[in-house]
């Protein structure tokens, strides 16, 4: 068999590997779109085809690297994420697919030149797999500017050199130059993403710590309620005795409006007394309490509307992100100085399996969106502001629940429906508030 034709032969063997390396690359960080692997397998086979073709084709070097690139990074918009995030991946591959490539050392014959396509290959492969072994919070959260500048420069610098290199014909006098250079360009651009991921397992480090401190003063603020309201029982069986021995002195002594005004009082105290979320849920109670308070404070009326079984199974962490976040937005819209009456209406209601929560507030301030119609801050601080949202998002999504918001007539409204929410009996209670 003639040698070109068994080169281009094996090359488009060797190729078909390529859209399954990326595609096990992107997965892994983002989501997919489409449900339907169907779809997924037309488009990378498309692919396939579209570099096969510009692989024959007589285009220009650099034009033929540009496409490749476009290529690769329009492949990312078949998977969920944040567009930055996508595109820094995509730049990240296709540096890691051109160095692998020129690891390799030069090659004069047939055989040669199969056995690399082949190594190749296998060491791309390796390489993203140990790169995914190695990153656990790449693809969310948020980066610095300078973080971002090195997650696009650095790969887009070394597809560049590696471009640039390939055409030196003074390096073809020290074979062993250009794999050292490019293993070199490989460590630097691996390096690059594990610091980005070092920064975000810390900054999910520390929400997670935050929330543990939320969740703690949660149950604090809830430990003095109950301390305080078990002090009142206290005093008032304590009291009782005497309270009814001089109502019986009044209405003996024909006082009927003083006992009568003594009795007012008295259900006033238990009223009093009997205020407040009292699900017997601690996690509900603590986290409703407390922002209740909070907004009590501040001048906000709070109307509450609870319907559930005590002895939920609830994921702790998930629920304080939900309700601590959306009551927090709640709160802050209801802070602005032109409502003359701010109010937060929550609803909380539980049916067959399904928890319903319902936030409305009103809102004088402006609600702006970005381009892919999600809210964005307003504060000048974007950095640790807006998230607030996202994260209620995420933990909705994470519990396989759906969520929608809407904002008509000067009425923010979030709507949240989380499934599969068991009841447990009073001994798998006990048993998960011990453990």
């Amino acid at each position: 068999m003639n040698n070109i034709l068994l080169d281009e032969l094996f090359y488009a063997l060797t190729l078909a590997a390529l859209p399954f390396i990326i595609h096990y690359y992107y997965n892994d960080y983002f989501p997919s779109i489409w449900e339907s692997k169907t779809i997924l397998y037309a488009v990378y086979t498309a692919y396939y085809v579209f570099v096969l073709l510009l692989h024959h084709s007589p285009l220009p070097g650099m034009l033929m690297l540009g496409l490749n690139i476009t290529g690769i990074v329009l492949l990312s918009f078949l998977y969920k994420g944040k567009i930055l995030w996508r595109i820094g991946a995509g730049l990240f591959i296709v540096a890691l697919i051109m160095l692998s490539d020129a690891a390799t050392a030069p090659v004069y014959t047939t055989s040669e030149y199969i056995f690399t396509l082949f190594l190749s290959k296998i060491l791309m492969f390796l390489l993203v797999k140990i790169t995914l072994r190695f990153t656990k919070a790449f693809g969310e959260g948020n980066l610095g500017s300078w973080y971002w500048i090195g997650l696009f420069c650095f790969p887009f610098i070394s597809i560049l050199s590696i471009a640039k290199l390939s055409g030196e014909l003074s390096l073809r006098e020290y074979p062993a130059l250009y794999p050292i250079l490019s293993g070199g360009m490989l460590l630097i651009n691996f390096l690059i993403i594990l610091l980005c991921d070092r920064v975000l397992t810390i900054q999910s480090a520390q929400n997670k710590n935050y929330l543990l401190e939320q969740q703690n003063t949660y149950y604090m603020n809830q430990y003095l309620l109950t301390k305080e309201r078990q002090q009142e029982v206290f005093t008032f069986q304590h009291d009782f005795r005497n309270i009814l021995l001089g109502l019986r002195s009044q209405l003996q002594a024909g006082e009927k409006d003083a006992g009568l005004n003594d009795v007012d009082k008295l259900l006033g105290v238990i009223e009093l007394s009997s205020g407040g979320c009292n699900t017997g849920s601690i996690l509900i109670d603590s986290i409703m309490n407390y922002k209740q308070q909070f907004a009590n404070k501040l001048g906000i009326a709070f109307h509450s509307d609870i319907q559930i079984p005590p002895q939920l199974d609830l994921d702790a962490y998930a629920i304080s992100i939900i309700l601590g976040n959306t009551l927090d937005n709640a709160i802050e819209a209801c802070k602005h100085p032109d409502l003359t009456e701010p109010y937060i209406k929550f609803q909380f209601h539980y049916h067959k399996g399904t928890l319903f929560i319902r936030i409305q507030n009103p809102y004088q301030h402006s609600i702006r969106t970005n381009h892919f119609g999600e809210l964005a801050t307003t504060k000048r601080d974007k950095h640790f502001h807006g998230i607030g949202l996202k994260s209620v998002k995420k933990a909705v999504e994470e519990t396989g629940g759906i969520w929608d918001i809407t904002y008509e007539n000067q009425i923010f409204q979030v709507e949240i429906c989380l499934f599969n929410i068991e009841i447990l009996s009073v001994a798998e209670t006990e048993q998960k508030c011990t453990s």
